[in-house]
């Protein structure tokens, strides 16, 4: 994720990416307000991304135009993402690092 958020910010620094109006912007942060408001979520939890990440990198993705994420990485993210989710003390000693791609 790191990687597409540094070349979208290339893009957009160099002109290659547009971001949109400032209006447009305002409107989708009201929107995704809303959204947690809904949801219940805590207004400090604005910067989380989950469920939506895979949908945020493929975003990414598109707007630098590479290819969206691979299935094996997103598989690999949502193993990982289970494991933490249940705060799993340990979790890296007891992942399966040499079955993740397979």
């Amino acid at each position: 994720m790191f990687e597409l958020q540094a070349k979208w910010i290339a893009q957009v620094l160099s002109g290659k990416v547009l971001l949109p109006s400032e209006e447009e912007m305002l409107t989708d942060v009201e929107d995704h307000n809303m959204h947690l408001e809904v949801a219940g979520i805590p207004k400090h939890h604005t910067h989380r991304l989950h469920p939506r990440e895979i949908e945020y990198m493929d975003w990414l993705a598109a707007q630098v135009g590479m290819p969206p994420v691979g299935a094996s990485l997103k598989e690999m993210y949502w193993s990982l993402y289970k494991f933490i989710e249940v705060g799993f003390i340990g979790y890296r000693d007891l992942w399966d690092f040499e079955n993740l791609s397979q």
